[in-house]
């Protein structure tokens, strides 16, 4: 059974819940229609029963048509067609013919017949109130294309993301390039300054022993400045902290050598003015010679780093990625536009199968709408193409707000289709939790009945059971078997939902004990360990139906997420106080269980043959209750 099957308008499900309970009635008459003549006039007033309970469906069926005519047409024509089809096969004939035959002992195989081909007939019935919904297959389909767009939005993100990185490192080589050059220029005159105190310094007509020294000692003051000044180059980083570009470590390197360079040169200049003033021509000679080597260093070294920068700040590749991302886009936006203009032109053909009036206006406003997100996308893509013409134009530094502004739409298109999501999310688990509540509620009202015939016949007594007793605990376990299947059918839906830990095992361990007393049922033992396990049944049910309707007060109060979702899973179905008293329920129950099986072995009122069975049962039940709380807090740890 597929996940969209599940998914039928709540009210539309208790109409079809509603004919599964007359089939399921008219079913138990099948195997007593064969009885002695004796039981004829009771089963032809059980057959009118059925009879005048079917027409209060068709009844409910017509006014449920009237009221879904306009909100939800697609529904009501359904219902339409079903009340169509029951008067077609003329299953109202036919059930009255069915009770004339019961009244007649000759005929009563005739009315089998009769009761198993108004079954067949009922069976054509049900599967057209039971097709699948257009309107949830539709909204379906939407969830998925939104999804899909927010995948794509989301790898164009992560795509921008690193290219304003590349941009803002490339922004930054450039600032550095500029500063680097400036330092090379201030180094080349600060050689050029050296090398004339030096020819000076050595030449006998050169200037005063003091004024050489003054010159050699400005000349280090400024050394020492552009050593400063080239190691806080070497520092600098973007003013968004972005990541270093490739390179750009050696670069630094560099750098941060030049500027021990210059502080060696510095310190050299130093000394050779020291010697100078002392007029120690020898030491004063050496210490220059230094001073120039350390220089001739430190250009050298700068060089190379503006080297590694230039090769970074080539942002010609990085105009055609931010080129290709604003096509992939573009592209993305035609897209949405195409799908929106096919899912309106849909919409138009169904208002012009139905005739309506009026719905041209309509249908031009709707054409002027877009896409969740479209808007978004199509700013940014603009603010893309800006930032690849200023890439191209080797300005980084003016592309890296164009891209800013990329990214924010980017993120704000991924907003808007995850908010539309969850809004899709929200009205799929309120009609989940309807369909859920109707189930349940269906379900005890059954459960309740069974529960009150199954103590009138234990009234009785066992060894005091005749055919009519035992009969009727047939009819009972048959009853019983088909809750069991109704219990199941919700397990799939949950299991498919895949938000909720403990409510599918909780339906799954229901299951298993209507199956447990069908089984007993079947075995006539109507007993207090069957009826403590039907009484836990009706428990489970209500605390299934407490816990789906305070979900549905959170589904309709709670406010929607905002944002896009980082784990891109669907809000749980139930929070995690509920599930955890689930799971206190589940475990009392085990104890209860436990109690009523030690006192009935005690009292001898349960057979000692059974007893291995239904001691492996409690026990199976005790490990799931573990597993649950296990899984539980697995969940919670991720």
């Amino acid at each position: 059974m597929t996940r969209r099957s599940h998914k039928a308008d709540a009210r539309v499900r208790l109409v079809c819940a509603a004919v599964v309970l007359g089939l399921m009635s008219f079913a138990a008459v099948g195997p007593l229609a064969a009885q002695t003549p004796g039981n004829d006039a009771p089963l032809a007033r059980k057959q009118k029963m059925i009879q005048d309970r079917f027409d209060r469906f068709k009844d409910q069926l017509f006014r449920l048509r009237e009221e879904l005519s306009q909100k939800e047409p697609e529904n009501a024509a359904r219902l339409g067609r079903a009340l169509e089809r029951a008067g077609e096969l003329g299953l109202d004939d036919q059930l009255a013919k069915i009770v004339k035959l019961l009244n007649d002992p000759s005929l009563l195989v005739d009315a089998t017949d009769a009761q198993e081909a108004w079954l067949k007939n009922a069976d054509a019935l049900l599967n057209i109130l039971l097709e699948r919904d257009g309107t949830n297959d539709a909204r379906d389909d939407r969830m998925d294309q939104l999804n899909k767009y927010r995948e794509q939005v989301g790898k164009m993100l992560k795509e921008q993301q690193a290219l304003r990185a590349q941009s803002a490192g490339s922004s930054l080589s450039q600032r550095m390039l500029q500063q680097l050059d400036s330092a090379i220029q201030r180094v080349d005159a600060a050689i050029a300054k050296q090398s004339g105190i030096a020819q000076q310094s050595s030449s006998e007509q050169g200037k005063a022993p003091s004024d050489a020294a003054n010159e050699q000692t400005d000349l280090s003051r400024e050394t020492k400045q552009i050593a400063q000044d080239v190691k806080r180059l070497s520092e600098l980083k973007s003013a968004d902290e972005a990541p270093d570009p490739p390179g750009m470590d050696a670069a630094r390197g560099k750098m941060a050598d030049a500027s021990k360079s210059l502080n060696q040169g510095a310190q050299s200049m130093s000394q050779a003015a020291q010697a100078m003033q002392q007029a120690q021509s020898g030491a004063s000679q050496s210490s220059q010679q230094d001073a120039q080597k350390s220089l001739q260093d430190a250009k050298q070294q700068l060089e190379q780093a503006r080297e590694a920068l230039g090769k970074q700040a080539d942002t010609q590749s990085q105009s055609e990625q931010q080129e290709s991302l604003a096509q992939k886009a573009q592209g993305l936006s035609q897209q949405m536009q195409q799908d929106a203009a096919q899912q309106q032109g849909q919409q138009g053909g169904q208002q012009g199968q139905q005739g309506q009036q009026g719905q041209q206006g309509q249908q031009g406003q709707q054409g002027q709408q877009s896409q969740p997100g479209q808007q978004s996308l199509q700013q940014a893509q603009k603010s893309m193409d800006d930032a690849s013409k200023s890439l191209g134009k080797q300005q980084p530094a003016e592309a890296t707000p164009q891209q800013d502004r990329a990214i924010q739409q980017l993120q704000q298109a991924q907003k808007e289709l995850q908010d539309e999501l969850e809004k899709l999310r929200k009205e799929e688990r309120g009609e989940m939790l309807r369909d859920l509540e109707a189930r349940f509620r269906e379900m005890l009202i059954k459960q309740r009945g069974i529960n009150d015939s199954t103590l009138a016949v234990d009234a009785i007594g066992e060894k005091n059971f005749k055919r009519a007793e035992r009969l009727q605990v047939a009819e009972l376990a048959a009853d019983e078997g088909k809750l069991a299947e109704s219990a199941e059918t919700c397990l799939q839906i949950l299991e498919e939902d895949a938000t909720t830990i403990v409510f599918p095992h909780v339906l799954g361990q229901l299951s298993e004990d209507m199956r447990l007393v069908e089984k007993r049922l079947k075995a006539i033992k109507v007993g207090k360990v069957t009826q403590t396990v039907q009484d836990e049944i009706v428990q489970t049910l209500q605390q299934l139906l407490d816990a789906v309707q305070r979900m549905q007060q959170d589904n309709e109060q709670g406010p929607n997420q905002s944002g896009p979702s980082q784990s891109g899973q669907d809000k749980s179905l139930l929070p995690e106080s509920a599930e955890l008293k689930l799971l206190r329920a589940s475990q009392l129950r085990v104890n209860t269980r436990t109690e009523v099986l030690s006192e009935a072995l005690s009292e001898g009122t349960e057979s000692k043959d059974t007893a291995p069975d239904a001691i492996a049962s409690l026990a199976e039940r005790q490990k799931e209750c573990a597993k649950i709380a296990r899984e539980m807090r697995d969940k919670k740890n991720q």
